[in-house]
């Protein structure tokens, strides 16, 4: 269990306490309040959550490149990292293709503070946890 792993869990459990719609499933939430997708849809929030986390993923694994090979997962990278939650969190040097995270940042997601050089590891953490349901 990473350092962020209890924020999200709490976060979470307090928005399906007091937040002002139910969050049924762990990617929905994800969706609809880390992610930040407006779709008053859960169903929309937890297919756009998973394609986020895949990208997510592949950046963290630096593996963005073999991702892409295939064209629904070059069309998926290209929407995700164009997507609010990224616009101020990834780097790339001459092609958007190959994006690194900003890890010497601090950021805000949801109430959590992440600290500079901690991005990766709010990523990784948020991965395991929304993968684990």
């Amino acid at each position: 269990m990473g350092k962020f792993t209890k924020l999200i869990e709490s976060n979470y459990k307090e928005q399906q306490e007091h937040g002002c719609c139910a969050v049924e499933s762990k990617m929905a939430y994800v969706g609809a309040y880390l992610f930040d997708f407006t779709t008053y849809d859960e169903d929309a929030d937890v297919l756009f959550a998973k394609n986020m986390i895949e990208v997510l993923k592949c950046i963290l694994d630096k593996t963005t490149f073999e991702y892409q090979k295939d064209e629904k997962q070059y069309i998926n990278y290209l929407t995700m990292v164009n997507m609010p939650f990224l616009t101020d969190k990834l780097k790339w040097g001459g092609s958007i293709r190959g994006a690194w995270f900003d890890n010497w940042q601090e950021y805000e997601v949801d109430g959590i503070k992440i600290e500079k050089q901690e991005l990766e590891m709010f990523i990784a953490d948020l991965i395991e946890w929304a993968n684990c349901a």
